[in-house]
């Protein structure tokens, strides 16, 4: 299995806008939310600001050359601040779940950008917990902080990538 991660361009913004339909929808089969009388999962303008953002760099993940997902990264992440990076959105389409693309991808972002690193789940996203938990304790040779989310609503994994 061949996996890319690349550097989302203007001109892509239409895919990553449906791509983040499908990860919405995904979060609300978990968490029980309705689609928007206009068809939509969230607020367009919320959503636009993670690709017009300077402090978010947005990623397109391919396997075997198909379009498998997206990883969108922040400077200056929610609970830590400046000085600390955060994954604050990643889709793996299901198709490529649980055959190592999602690790893959993980990896190289964080590869990409040696520092403090801040990643979120929702409590409901037990799944998503199962996998940053295995995902940055391989990373990290077990070198990372599982604490609750300061505004309790899930839990959080920081480490520190610069001294790998």
């Amino acid at each position: 299995m061949n996996v890319e991660v690349g550097e989302a361009r203007r001109e892509d913004t239409p895919v990553l806008r449906r791509l983040m339909q499908l990860y919405l929808y995904d979060l609300g089969t978990i968490d029980g939310w309705d689609i928007g009388d206009d068809g939509l999962y969230g607020i367009e303008a919320r959503i636009e600001g993670f690709w017009t953002d300077p402090n978010r760099r947005s990623f397109l993940v391919r396997v075997d050359g198909k379009l498998a997902g997206f990883a969108l990264v922040r400077d200056g992440a929610h609970f830590a601040g400046d000085g600390t990076r955060e994954i604050s959105e990643f889709l793996i389409l299901r198709r490529y779940r649980r055959r190592g693309a999602g690790e893959r991808v993980a990896r190289r972002v964080f590869d990409m950008f040696p520092g403090r690193w801040e990643v979120t789940e929702l409590g409901s996203n037990v799944e998503a917990q199962a996998f940053w938990r295995r995902v940055i304790g391989r990373y990290t040779g077990g070198r990372f902080k599982d604490v609750p989310r300061p505004d309790g609503r899930g839990q959080m994994q920081r480490f520190d990538n610069s001294r790998r």
